[in-house]
């Protein structure tokens, strides 16, 4: 560019010059473009010293133009230090600008020189002191704002630079964890294989589609015969190596279009897509799968040094049947395993109707739990939560359902049955009245804890929730602070403004609100920043895999420090054993529950276990 516009102006100074007969210019037009030529040519040579030259040619015509043309070529002796400043920095244009007011001066000393102007005085050495005072004043201002500005403009790009690099890593991190809580949210940890949530909704994508492509699917419930002893026998790692070769074996027999999922322990689901367009050809083609899968599982497992032998039982349904949602087939095909293994595993059974007699028997627990509930034969238990340092810092309120002979009805049977008949809302006023009298119990013997609830979805979505625990609370006196509610992650799905507005107008009240099984379920950092959140219940499949397994160990340890960055409380559910109690103390967690400190215990055992620890 530099040569390409000296060559444009040196062209018609020179011949101007020529016909005028100042051969000097000419001389000097010629060797600047020849210099500037070189300079371009010889790109590669240090930057600092392509400048240098640069400023030479510039002081050179200067010095030839002051002498034949006059007072007007003093711009380019102005060039020069401005130059300087921009190109080179603060220092070598001071120089230069030393070199140019000299050089002025000096020249106005010269008795052929063209620098006289009318009124100024004869005195060649006042004359050449006026003319450079003020060139340096002049020059000196263009000089040093140009330096200063250029140093101001430095700063100002690298505090840009500096804030852009900072706000990189941030959205980095951000994505980083984003995509961290989907993967806990969508799928296993352990095989990476999608989990429940996404194989429901891939379910539910396919019973939608069929409705237009009138094909049928199948899926298949597939469980692992005696995964428990090998587990048991040889430990946690060995069993999960299990499970992930197990896993990677399905997946290599599926289509593109197919679905394998690990749902928990040592299950896996499997949806077969477009399997054939009439219910015959489907089961057929189904049952060829299903044998490839039970053959295929059969194969020994190489683990180590060791070879262990497993099989699977499988449980098959077809679909899209009237009626029939993701969560209905899912439970079909379980049924169908089930059946699998009553007659004698590592075989394959189809959903039956007469299966259906196992949903009669869970309609009559369903009515013996509403008689229950309205006998007031249900309980409520109290499993305590610790610090790190051993004191009692809460509690979780269980519900129990005890039987006439002692034994007790496990709430993993009774509680999906309510939630599925609307038994569960019933059950969950009782749960918050108990929690508001047991708090207040515990208040009047001295321990002024916080007690979790669990409230389930469809409660905590019904309009009147809000007044339901303002009634409880005021009904038995007890501070809102004493109540801490464990919700789902799966509540925030549907109606999401909704339950924020829900949430917030209790949190006002001084309610307190815990995710539980965190991690298990729909995880998001928009939910985890917009919700009045108090604490994070880290969910027992966790814990169960803390310290020893790699992977749950960094799950662990990724949930802690992301709820520490938050601000939130963590609890660890189904602590068992000192070593997980030690890792999870020594990486900062909050709360402790589980069997290595109590079991789940009624309030006057509660009490006591309390005096004991206190005494």
């Amino acid at each position: 560019m530099v040569l390409l516009l000296g060559t444009v102006t040196a062209i018609p100074s020179a011949l101007l010059a020529a016909r005028e007969g100042i051969w000097l210019i000419v001389a000097l037009d010629i060797i600047s473009i020849a210099w500037i030529a070189i300079l371009w040519k010889y790109h590669g040579v240090p930057y600092g010293w392509r400048v240098w030259q640069f400023l030479a040619v510039i002081y050179l015509v200067g010095i030839g133009l002051l002498l034949k043309i006059g007072p007007v070529s003093q711009i380019y002796m102005l060039a020069i230090p401005v130059l300087a400043a921009l190109l080179l920095g603060l220092q070598p244009a001071l120089w230069m600008l030393a070199l140019a007011t000299a050089s002025l001066f000096l020249l106005g000393l010269h008795p052929d020189s063209s620098l006289q102007l009318a009124g100024m005085p004869d005195s060649p050495l006042l004359r050449s002191s006026i003319v450079a005072l003020n060139f340096l004043f002049i020059a000196a201002v263009l000089t040093l704002s140009s330096a200063f500005l250029l140093r101001h403009l430095e700063h100002s790009l690298d505090r840009l630079h500096a804030s852009t690099l900072s706000l990189e890593r941030e959205i980095g991190e951000r994505k980083k964890s984003a995509q961290d809580i989907h993967q806990l949210a969508f799928y296993d940890v352990l095989t990476a294989l999608p989990n429940r949530r996404l194989l429901m909704d891939r379910i539910g994508q396919l019973l939608a589609a069929a409705q237009r492509e009138h094909a049928v699917s199948a899926l298949m419930f597939i469980d692992l015969d005696h995964f428990k002893h090998i587990n048991d026998a040889r430990g946690h790692a060995t069993g999960d190596m299990l499970l992930r070769m197990a896993g990677e074996r399905l997946v290599r027999l599926m289509r593109q279009a197919d679905t394998v999922a690990r749902i928990g322990g040592d299950e896996f689901v499997v949806l077969l897509a477009h399997l054939a367009q009439d219910m015959d050809s489907a089961a057929d083609a189904a049952g060829t799968v299903a044998e490839k899968i039970r053959h295929a599982i059969a194969r020994d497992f190489e683990i180590g040094d060791q070879a262990y032998h497993c099989s699977a039982s499988i449980g098959v349904t077809l679909l899209p049947k009237p009626g029939r949602q993701a969560h209905d087939l899912l439970r079909e095909a379980d049924i169908a395993m089930y059946r699998a293994k009553a007659e004698g595993r590592n075989g394959i059974a189809f959903f039956e109707a007469a299966m259906q007699t196992g949903v009669e028997r869970r309609l009559t627990l369903e009515r013996a739990l509403a008689r229950a509930l309205d006998a007031g034969e249900l309980r409520m238990h109290l499993q305590p939560q610790l610090d790190r340092h051993g004191q009692a810092t809460g509690a979780e309120l269980l519900m129990r359902w005890p039987q006439a002979d002692g034994t007790m009805i496990a709430p993993s049977l009774f509680i999906p049955i309510a939630e599925e008949t609307g038994l569960i809302l019933k059950l969950g006023n009782w749960a918050m009245k108990q929690a508001c009298q047991t708090a207040v119990q515990l208040a009047r013997a001295g321990h002024h804890f916080a007690l979790s609830v669990n409230v389930s979805p469809a409660q905590f979505n019904q309009p009147d929730f809000v007044a339901g625990v303002r009634a409880a609370l005021s009904e038995h006196g007890a501070p809102a602070s004493a109540l801490v509610l464990e919700l789902t992650e799966g509540l925030l799905i549907d109606k999401r403004d909704a339950v924020l507005a829900r949430m917030r107008e209790l949190a006002a009240l001084g309610v307190r609100f815990s995710i539980d099984d965190f991690g298990t379920g729909y995880s998001s950092l928009a939910y985890l920043t917009s919700m009045p959140l108090y604490e994070l219940k880290i969910d027992k499949s966790f814990i169960d895999d803390t310290p020893h397994d790699a992977s749950g160990t960094a799950i662990v340890q990724a949930i802690l420090g992301m709820a520490g960055h938050l601000g939130l409380r963590v609890v660890a559910e189904g602590v068992e054993t000192p070593q997980q109690a030690d890792f999870l103390i020594a990486h900062g967690c909050d709360g402790l529950q589980g069997y290595l400190y109590a079991r789940p215990m009624p309030l006057d055992d509660f009490m006591r276990w309390l005096g004991r620890r206190i005494t």
